[in-house]
């Protein structure tokens, strides 16, 4: 594993795992609503400029901004709409929404199989999700939930949702415009702009219920949510995706509880319990088979004539 793709792995694992701090911090003078836009907005503003130091531009093809807001709508908007539609999703057991988010990587998988395109899931990685997965049932242990309801429903349709946008972010920096591939930054620019509009749509259901109130550690806290854990991780995840395919860089979503629960460790004083140590050593076990470097490249394939080639490391787009 080369350094660069694992300290994106790292970077990826420790903003996201962290955000529940940080969220915390927020809400205490914003509600979900505004918290929502706030953060993009935050995130979107710091990209823009990102872009504009690296002297790149947005994509100007419909056909690429439909893609976009389709990847927008599956990661973000469809799972809050979801969560509106049906009552008690939002007081589903958390343990079993963890679960679920924990089940992207194998949907993933899954959307692969059923795409015919089961070559972009190398065995190793695919048996890694699967310990890593079992890691994470181990960690949570939500045997008393109730996974035949509505709730449950909702949160496997946002997972199912959210690999899609995987494979299609991993399809669209393969595709090229105006003889270019679209890079990270510029994919994760365009899907800070489009959350405003989401986030913006979204603010009459309880954005304007109360005043927003911001003191220092709230706008730090958002500075640090919006900046580094929405624009900057975002762009981190979708350069994993480009170098390492949508199944191997999901395997990024089996850390964020071990860095959220050693993160409880040290800023809540929670005691580990002997099931929580041996779920997250499974996890890890999980990770470090994904993350084993192949051993031998497919015959008749080259580091360069891959790189030439890019159209051809991505998957089909799922249908």
């Amino acid at each position: 594993m080369r350094f660069d793709s694992a300290a994106r792995f790292a970077a990826v694992a420790l903003m996201w795992g962290s955000s529940y701090f940080w969220i915390k911090i927020v809400f205490g003078g914003l509600n979900s609503a505004q918290f929502s836009f706030f953060r993009i907005l935050v995130g979107a503003v710091a990209m823009l400029g990102i872009l504009a130091l690296g002297r790149e531009r947005l994509p100007r093809g419909a056909g690429v901004w439909a893609r976009l807001v389709l990847i927008a709508f599956l990661a973000n908007a469809l799972p809050v709409l979801l969560v509106e539609l049906v009552d008690d999703a939002v007081g589903a057991d958390a343990d079993m929404v963890s679960v679920f988010n924990a089940s992207v990587p194998l949907c993933v998988v899954l959307l692969c199989l059923a795409a015919r395109r089961a070559d972009r899931v190398p065995a190793r990685v695919a048996a890694g999700l699967v310990v890593g997965f079992a890691g994470v049932l181990v960690l949570y242990a939500p045997w008393g939930a109730e996974w035949l309801s509505a709730g449950a429903a909702v949160n496997a349709a946002a997972a199912i949702a959210y690999a899609w946008s995987m494979l299609l972010m991993e399809k669209l920096m393969g595709a090229e415009e105006g003889g270019r591939a679209m890079t990270p930054l510029v994919l994760a620019t365009t899907q800070a702009v489009i959350g405003v509009g989401w986030a913006g749509i979204n603010m009459p259901n309880g954005g304007f219920d109360s005043t927003p109130h911001f003191s220092a550690s709230i706008i730090g806290a958002l500075l640090v949510l919006g900046v580094l854990n929405t624009g900057l991780v975002y762009m981190c995840f979708a350069w994993l995706i480009r170098e390492e395919g949508a199944a191997k860089a999901s395997g990024v979503l089996y850390a964020v509880p071990v860095v959220l629960t050693l993160g409880m460790v040290l800023l809540e004083d929670h005691v580990l319990g002997t099931r929580e140590i041996l779920g997250m050593a499974v996890i890890v076990a999980g990770l470090i088979l994904t993350r084993l470097p192949q051993r031998t490249a497919p015959a008749g394939r080259t580091r360069s004539a891959d790189r030439a080639t890019p159209a051809a490391k991505s998957p089909a787009a799922v249908r």
